[in-house]
């Protein structure tokens, strides 16, 4: 078995939070990404995990944003937002409207493999129901 020394990894980890709280866009991805690495109690990687995936959300919507005016494109030339949803695996609806009424970019619940409710297949999904002469059907 491997022996940490946590109270090193906390403040490694607490220094990269730090840091990632002083910085935007992808620069804060990268340091939130290193601390929830070097994280050891695994409540705080969970929330350094969601700091990560917010972060890389917003950082995405400002790259969006940067695109759409051509910065650091070839010849400075903008791209829509379908091109962006194709970069992104977002439909072009998707990305106009979590550009222009949000913070940030995200995939929708079903393709994070979240899921509202319990799915089941049609064999589980109910018993047999009688017919009219009261007999059960297959």
């Amino acid at each position: 078995m491997t022996t940490y020394d946590v109270d090193m990894f906390a403040a490694e980890v607490e220094q990269l939070v730090r840091q990632a709280d002083e910085v935007q866009g992808t620069d804060r991805v990268e340091l939130l990404a290193r601390a929830a690495s070097s994280a050891i109690d695994p409540l705080r990687r969970i929330e350094l995990l969601m700091l990560v995936a917010d972060a890389a959300g917003r950082a995405a919507h400002g790259a969006a944003g940067a695109a759409r005016q051509g910065v650091g494109r070839p010849g400075n030339a903008p791209v829509t937002y379908e091109q962006i949803g194709m970069a992104a695996g977002l439909s072009r609806d998707v990305v106009y409207r979590q550009h222009t009424h949000g913070a940030a970019l995200s995939w929708p619940a079903a393709r994070r493999g979240v899921h509202n409710g319990r799915t089941v297949s049609s064999r589980e999904a109910a018993p047999a129901k009688p017919d009219t002469r009261g007999e059960a059907t297959a």
